[in-house]
């Protein structure tokens, strides 16, 4: 099978493509989106550290 055949696939070839990028979309949110939740944690976190340092702080002076 040639290059030119394989990207034609005949009647079938909105179906197939269609599919294949509705995976690779699939695939790159299932990469990205722990990636953006671990740095709002991370955020969430030092955020919660800083406040909580500011409330001892305040406390013992």
């Amino acid at each position: 099978m040639s290059l030119p055949a394989f990207l034609q696939m005949g009647r079938f070839t909105v179906f197939i493509w269609s599919a294949y990028g509705f995976a690779a979309i699939v695939v790159v949110w299932n990469i990205v989106q722990p990636l953006i939740q671990r740095r709002k944690v991370w955020e969430r976190l030092r955020r919660n550290l800083d406040d909580g340092e500011e409330e001892i702080h305040e406390e013992t002076e």
